[in-house]
């Protein structure tokens, strides 16, 4: 599990330059421009399906790299949270994405990144394995994504749901935590 340059790496690569294009176009967009928020769809989208690409190229041809174990869920995080600050920060949405609920999601993110390396360094090395309550959460943030950028009616309700399942999620991720760090002795 090297750094080396392959398909995977690349397509995951390629995702990751695709965050810049997709945050000018959410910050640049207006009702009057509302052709910019079809094209940040399209982006998000082609970054999305390069995330599936990219996983299925590395379990197929054996690509697994660290940097792409490293790179891969950082660029998925990226467009995300971006995604929906800058969604926050631009009136010009409709349905208004409040600032509060930007929040949230990097408050989980931070939280569970924060938790792990605390208890990495008290108790030792631990595994953080995914777990289902953070695949859905993931689910639930892109699809709600998606609902803003396409302007559903009902993307207020996908922002609740969206906001219950990441808490559940970070108590989830906080209790796994819990039982694996006291499963152990302090370092």
């Amino acid at each position: 599990m090297g750094c080396a340059m392959t398909v995977a790496n690349k397509i995951t690569i390629f995702r990751v330059m695709m965050i810049p294009v997709f945050i000018v176009l959410v910050a640049c967009y207006t009702r009057e421009r509302e052709w910019l928020r079809h094209i940040a769809l399209a982006v998000y989208v082609t970054a999305s399906l390069s995330d599936i690409l990219d996983g299925y190229v590395a379990r197929r041809f054996n690509q697994r790299t660290l940097f792409g174990a490293r790179l891969d869920p950082l660029a998925d995080k990226l467009i995300v949270n971006l995604g929906f600050i800058f969604l926050a920060a631009n009136e010009q949405f409709e349905p208004v994405v409040p600032l509060w609920f930007p929040v949230c999601i990097l408050t989980r993110d931070i939280v569970i990144v924060m938790g792990a390396y605390a208890i990495n360094e008290y108790f030792g090395p631990i595994q953080v394995k995914p777990r289902w309550s953070g695949k859905t959460t993931t689910i639930f943030q892109m699809s709600t994504l998606i609902g803003l950028l396409l302007g559903v009616w009902f993307s207020p309700y996908l922002i609740m749901a969206t906001l219950v399942i990441t808490v559940y999620s970070l108590v989830d991720y906080f209790y796994a935590g819990c039982m694996q760090a006291f499963a152990k002795d302090p370092a």
